[in-house]
């Protein structure tokens, strides 16, 4: 599937507290420099499930995470490493090359090409959809349905980016709530009424109804499709770009991305 030319950069609609210092640990580093292995460190999330946080023992897990290990282990010239933090700092961190690669839902986005390196195989379906409390009265099915209304959105997120682009056109048309909420957080907005609506893919939706016990429901169609892809920094060497672009692909091939998405989005959302 090609990267959708309408996309503006990832997002998830979680956001966390970032740790200090964390990676995958001190024995990787010692085993890169045993082997000659290149290390190389890779930004994602702490609080971001499904997709990227910390387990009960510190360990980097989720989707994301289980995405980029699964090409740790194909490709032996190289060891991954985990820096964590919330959304905005993960991008900061690639800008600044604090880290080489970026897993963390990344749609593609215009202003980011210029800054970073796409991969060349999205890994995970991230179709947008409007959010909202059917308890409350509404269904939303568009933007032009939400005159008038409070829309929360993540800040630095492509959801963000759509509503803004949605707003220049439309000034004034609703509301725009920009924070960096977890998931729990979000629900009681939506659910206590403190915005009426945020934006979300499906997935991220029925994982939200079933952590918390709600009845949250979407659009029948999306308002954005894209996928999502691993992000670089233009100074990583093109030869492990196309490297983790060959992996990525053959491990799609053989089945491990759709029963990664199955065991950590409890169902196949990987792009054909």
């Amino acid at each position: 599937m090609k990267k959708s030319t309408l996309g503006f950069g990832a997002s998830l609609l979680v956001a966390g507290v970032v740790l200090a210092g964390c990676s995958s640990g001190s024995a990787d580093t010692e085993s890169a420099a045993d082997s000659g292995a290149t290390e190389i460190k890779v930004g994602t999330g702490n609080e971001a499930l499904p997709y990227a946080y910390l387990d009960e023992n510190g360990e980097y897990d989720g989707y994301d995470v289980a995405v980029v290990k699964a090409i740790d282990e194909k490709l032996t010239d190289y060891t991954f490493t985990f820096e964590g933090a919330d959304f905005p700092t993960t991008l900061s961190n690639l800008e600044s090359n604090k880290v080489d690669m970026a897993a963390y839902e990344y749609e593609v986005n215009a202003e980011r090409q210029e800054k970073f390196v796409y991969g060349d195989v999205g890994y995970v379906v991230w179709d947008t959809y409007i959010v909202s409390d059917p308890d409350a009265g509404t269904v939303y099915e568009s933007f032009d349905d939400l005159a008038g209304k409070k829309v929360y959105a993540t800040t630095a997120t492509n959801q963000a980016a759509m509503a803004e682009t949605y707003l220049e056109e439309n000034p004034g048309a609703f509301e725009l709530v920009y924070g960096e909420y977890n998931n729990e957080q979000i629900v009681q907005a939506i659910t206590s009424g403190a915005v009426d609506a945020s934006l979300a893919p499906k997935y991220q939706v029925d994982n939200w109804n079933n952590s918390f016990d709600e009845n949250l429901a979407i659009g029948s169609a999306p308002v954005h499709n894209s996928d999502a892809y691993l992000l670089f920094n233009k100074e990583t060497d093109q030869t492990f770009i196309d490297a983790v672009n060959t992996a990525l692909e053959e491990l799609k091939a053989d089945g491990t991305i759709k029963e990664l998405s199955e065991e950590y989005l409890d169902g196949d959302y990987v792009p054909e």
